[in-house]
Order: structure tokens, then C-alpha cells, then sequence
């Protein structure tokens, strides 16, 4: 029996709406359809910023708005359709919780806010803060971007493996941050004045950025500074090597899946017939060699 009826009984009634709601959403039509009205809604936005773009203010706003509404409409397709996503969960409703929690369910959300506020409030001192959000917009193009899941599927692979790592580098950044903070207080009382300044400099050094707002002036702070860029160089490898050998691994048995259905759709007998001996061929008897 079909999972979802023994777990949802009530949604036996809609399962063929929910089924097809599903479908839709996955379609390549609908993705490059939605995808046209992210990219669309980030080149409004970086236009939007420049002067040359205020006779056309009312026009990008006015995509803005149907793209919100578009993202509106989809919004509500995955909520109804998320039994069908999420069909682990035993009641519709936490399915449809889960999706709304979830990373997409978060960002589909924020890209409606600004159609929704706007609307309602029209022009307020807050409403520009809810537009600033609609920046994070961009984080939808990870559902449609292959590179995108390629890459969030590599970090949870090494998940762990990059937390090691980073809870070394912020072990670090804190030591010397703090020690920093004590050897230089008194000689520059106005660069170090708390101790979130030398995590600003442990930052900035560990990552061997260098900005040069506070840098030590005592031999001891230039000492510690010349092997925390040391150490640093060293640390920030440690993380990228996982990475890249992840990503390498992933491309490798892609590479290989890829290969082995190929092979396995091979038809044998096809092979078989290309490699059979031609019906004229003789066989030949010994006894005529001598």
C-alpha cells in the first residue's frame, strides 16, 4: 500500500492534488520560469542602486512586485505539497511545519515579505529594512543550481571533519587574541581598548588579510604576530584541502555511477551479434596445415 495513505488517512482525498502540485513544482518549465524571476528581481536590485536607473524606478518596482507574487504563489504550492515532500512525518501538518523551518521554507518566505509589507504598510521607516532582507533572494538560486547542491553536499560530507578544523583555528584566534590584548594595552591604549579588539587583529592576522588598523608596535606583540600569520597560513590550508579532496571524491564517483550505467545499458545480446564469427568463415581443419 501507498506509504502516505497508511500514514496520512485523511489524504487519500487530496492525494492526487497534492501529487500533481508536486510534480509541477519539479518540472524544468516551472524552475526556469521561477528562475527567470530570481535573476530578474538581482539584476533589478544591483540596477536599482545606480543613478542612471531612476527613470525606470517605477518599472523595477513593478517587476519587483510581480516577482514577489509569483514567489507568493510558490510559496503556497509547497506548503500544500509538502506531505508529499516530507512523506516521513507522521501528520500533513508537520510536514508542512518542516518545510516552512526548513532552509528553502526560510527563504521562500523572506522573498515574499517585501510584496506582503509593502502592500500593506506602504511607505515607513521600517519597510526598508524588510526590503533590505529581500537581498537574501539570491540563496534561492541554490534550489535550482546544481553547482550549488554539488557543494552543500561535499560540506556535509566533511561536516565534521570542518568542524575539527575550525574549532582549532578559533582555539587559536582566541589564545592569541586575548594574549595580544595584554601585551599591547598599555603600549597602544587606543588600538587595543577591550579584548574585542585583539580578536579583531587574531582575525585579521590569522587570516593574513592585514588591514593595518591595529597592528602590535612592542617587540613581544610583533614576535606574536609574526607566528600567528605563520600558524595561519598552515590553518586556513587545513579546511581547503578537505574540501577540495571531498569535492575531488565526489566528482571521482560521479564520474564512476556514470561509467557503470553506461555499461549496464549496454545490450549483451547486441554485443554478442557484433562479436559472432561471419557465416562465411571456415573453420580450420588441422589436417590441412600439414
Amino acid at each position: 500500500m501507498n506509504p502516505l495513505r497508511e500514514k496520512f488517512p485523511y489524504f487519500i482525498r487530496h492525494e492526487k492534488l497534492y501529487r500533481m502540485i508536486h510534480l509541477q513544482l519539479m518540472k524544468k518549465w516551472f524552475q526556469y520560469f521561477v528562475l527567470f524571476f530570481i535573476i530578474g528581481s538581482i539584476c533589478s536590485i544591483i540596477y536599482g542602486s545606480f543613478e542612471e536607473s531612476a527613470p525606470y524606478h517605477n518599472h523595477l518596482y513593478t517587476f519587483n512586485y510581480l516577482a514577489s507574487f509569483i514567489f507568493t504563489i510558490e510559496y503556497g504550492l509547497r506548503i500544500a505539497a509538502a506531505p508529499v515532500q516530507y512523506a516521513s512525518c507522521k501528520h500533513a501538518w508537520k510536514a508542512r511545519l518542516r518545510y516552512i523551518i526548513s532552509f528553502y521554507g526560510i527563504i521562500d518566505c523572506v522573498a515574499i515579505l517585501p510584496f506582503v509589507v509593502i502592500y500593506l504598510y506602504k511607505e515607513t521607516p521600517h519597510v526598508h529594512l524588510v526590503v533590505l532582507a529581500y537581498v537574501l533572494i539570491i540563496f534561492k538560486l541554490i534550489r535550482y543550481s546544481r553547482s550549488f547542491q554539488m557543494i552543500g553536499t561535499v560540506l556535509k560530507t566533511v561536516r565534521e571533519e570542518l568542524i575539527t578544523a575550525y574549532t582549532a583555528c578559533g582555539i587559536m584566534l582566541g589564545f592569541s587574541g586575548i594574549l595580544m590584548y595584554y601585551i599591547e594595552r598599555n603600549a597602544q591604549p587606543e588600538a587595543f581598548e577591550n579584548i574585542g579588539d585583539g580578536f579583531w587583529w587574531a582575525i585579521v592576522a590569522f587570516t593574513t588579510v592585514g588591514y593595518g588598523d591595529i597592528y602590535p608596535i612592542t617587540p613581544l606583540g610583533r614576535l606574536l604576530s609574526s607566528i600567528i600569520s605563520l600558524i595561519g597560513i598552515a590553518m586556513i590550508a587545513i579546511p581547503t584541502g578537505i574540501i577540495s579532496s571531498a569535492f575531488m571524491n565526489m566528482l571521482i564517483e560521479k564520474n564512476r555511477k556514470r561509467t557503470t550505467n553506461l555499461l549496464n545499458n549496454i545490450n549483451i545480446s547486441y554485443l554478442s551479434k557484433l562479436f559472432e564469427w561471419p557465416k562465411s568463415y571456415k573453420k580450420i581443419n588441422p589436417k590441412d596445415l600439414r
